[in-house]
């Protein structure tokens, strides 16, 4: 089979989970003996056949944008010139036998529309909130949730709605349950998504003695955006009312509030800065680690990190949002806090440091693999491809198994 995976960043040019996930799956399907290629807006590299020129900036670079700059690429992202054409000689060319896309912001809607109107099935994975909100994320500029969506998200999404309503990706996979219940208002979406969880692949590492055995205190990691909507500051705030003997907490990733992480990380104790980290550091980091801790404001649909640590049998503490809960096991369930809550997240980290056993995952609990969820993916492109043929609906199949994120 022939796959077109589209997606606005590749690796290593990276925001978030989703382009490693895509970058991942690409990889799998290849082992597998299937043909990609990657279609970006402006990333080249390996898998990458085509891409759509940048403009007035690259997705990965709008941290250091300007207001005005945003407002033009926020424009632009409600119909994007040159995405449908370059997108048209991508589907002659490569020839794809099914299309799956990603996380496009950037690209428009132009890209979810192009591959059903050429006659080509189409697979979308929902890894965020780009079709309701304009951000993606369901979170004000100033990092506060929306009770509700506002004016504007109303109208972009109702913008991008019309231009589905006709030509339409033909299944939907939602990275979880709680990004499937936001999407399912979607008129068009309405009996095409299915919950597909993110797998959980083998640790690359072997894991370290835990500190409970070693005599230390516990090494708790944050690894992720370093973004106001991830609660990487509610989580130093934390650290420090938990006051847990001997503790660390070690801050990995990149983003706009790594300078001031940074500084945090010099003045208090047990703080330690990584930085960006490349794959086989962010192994050996999550292998030398006792907790995970997941502290986001957002809705976050299914973070990767969630599923590298249960890989490597770190236990997780996480915020009770979006699809965190569905991720993170029973053993661990306790251990979740409501967002924006420093106290209850240092209340957590101390019952886990007071008794890190008790927190294990089973390994009879471990959930699947890659190869179910390959399998999965494929079940969707071949019920995609039949769609296009055909031009009678895939039928939705019951989401929520194990082999979903």
């Amino acid at each position: 089979m022939r796959v077109l995976m589209l997606s606005s960043l590749w690796p290593p040019h990276t925001l978030g989970g989703a382009e490693r996930y895509a970058a991942s799956l690409a990889a799998r399907l290849r082992d597998a003996g299937h043909e990609v290629g990657a279609l970006t807006f402006g990333v080249h590299g390996t898998d990458v056949v085509a891409t759509v020129t940048p403009w007035p900036y690259r997705l990965d670079a709008f941290d250091s944008q300007s207001r005005p700059r945003r407002l033009v690429f926020h424009a632009l992202d409600l119909w994007r010139p040159g995405v449908a054409r370059v997108l048209r000689g991508t589907l002659r060319d490569f020839a794809p036998d099914v299309v799956h896309s990603h996380s496009v912001q950037g690209l428009s809607a132009v890209a979810l529309a192009e591959p059903a109107r050429h006659g080509v099935g189409h697979v979308h994975t929902l890894h965020d909130y780009w079709l309701l909100c304009q951000r993606a994320s369901l979170m004000r500029a100033d990092g506060a949730r929306c009770e509700r969506r506002c004016r504007t998200c109303v109208l972009v999404g109702a913008w991008r709605g019309l231009q589905l309503r006709r030509h339409h990706p033909h299944v939907v996979l939602a990275v979880s349950g709680a990004v499937a219940a936001r999407h399912r208002a979607l008129g068009w979406i309405q009996g095409r998504i299915r919950v597909v969880h993110n797998p959980v692949a083998a640790p690359a590492v072997p894991p370290a003695t835990p500190s409970s055995q070693v005599g230390t205190g516990p090494r708790f990691v944050y690894l992720g955006r370093l973004d106001v909507h991830k609660g990487v500051s509610v989580l130093l705030e934390a650290f420090r009312a938990a006051a847990i003997p001997e503790a660390t907490l070690r801050l990995a990733g990149t983003g706009p509030l790594a300078a001031t992480l940074r500084a945090a990380a010099r003045d208090l104790v047990g703080v330690e800065w990584c930085g960006a980290l490349d794959e086989p550091a962010r192994d050996a980091l999550l292998a030398d680690a006792d907790c995970v801790v997941v502290p986001s404001r957002w809705e976050d649909p299914a973070p990767l990190v969630v599923n590298e640590a249960r890989a490597a049998g770190v236990a997780v503490i996480g915020t009770r949002v979006g699809g965190i809960p569905e991720l993170v096991p029973e053993a661990q369930q306790a251990l979740l806090v409501p967002p924006d809550d420093p106290v209850a997240l240092a209340g957590a980290m101390r019952a886990f440091a007071a008794d890190p056993l008790r927190y294990r995952e089973p390994p009879d609990q471990a959930p699947p693999g890659w190869p179910d969820h390959l399998e999965a993916v494929l079940g969707a492109y071949r019920d995609a491809a039949a769609q296009a043929c055909s031009g009678v609906a895939a039928p939705a199949r019951p989401g929520g198994s194990g082999h979903a994120r």
